[in-house]
């Protein structure tokens, strides 16, 4: 591979990247998790990055430790429902009680929420109203709620339509009077061709 073609440091721009592999602890219910993730160092300036292939590879090898969680919930799914309604850490706070700094320890899994708290979130990750109600009562607005509701409908509404496509009796099913007999074509007499 010539120097052209060699992926570049983006601190320093120099093409002496070295692959490593480094280990990431997480002690759900206190067991101890090691993930080896993947990444990249330059030998130039000593930054550390990684390639989108790299990147690919460590997200599976994060979402493969849900299998030691025992029903706890890791720290990118807590992200990804307070993301998914635009809240900042500490409104997500207000609306599950408590205090300003847990989602931040939350989502780096500095620490676990408790039972209560850990069925809650998995309640709004698995029934958007439930989040809702929570934010109502906590006085607190869901940025993007009307989106997601949006999202939503669009995504049941595209399922439909590819299940009645997929359905071959639904397509026959349009010959069909309301009744559901099938729609008998009209014929003229037998003696009306002569």
């Amino acid at each position: 591979m010539t120097d052209r073609n060699k992926p570049v440091c983006p601190n320093c721009g120099s093409t002496r990247l070295k692959s490593m592999v480094f280990e990431e602890t997480y002690r759900p219910r206190g067991a101890e998790v090691v993930v080896k993730l993947l990444g990249t160092k330059c030998a130039a300036c000593g930054h550390e990055a990684g390639t989108w292939s790299q990147h690919d590879e460590n997200m599976r090898r994060l979402a493969a430790r849900k299998s030691f969680y025992d029903g706890l919930l890791m720290g990118e799914e807590i992200v990804a429902l307070r993301k998914r309604y635009g809240l900042t850490q500490q409104a997500a706070a207000r609306i599950f009680g408590k205090g300003k700094i847990a989602f931040s320890r939350y989502e780096n899994e500095a620490s676990y929420p408790d039972d209560s708290t850990t069925l809650m979130l998995q309640a709004a990750i698995e029934m958007p109203r439930f989040i809702k109600w929570l934010a109502d009562k906590a006085g607190v607005e869901l940025p993007l709620w009307r989106q997601r509701m949006r999202d939503d409908a669009a995504a049941r509404r595209a399922l439909r339509l590819a299940a009645e496509a997929a359905t071959p009796a639904k397509a026959s099913s349009a010959l069909k009077n309301p009744r559901g007999k099938a729609a008998k074509t009209a014929r003229a007499p037998a003696h009306a061709h002569a």
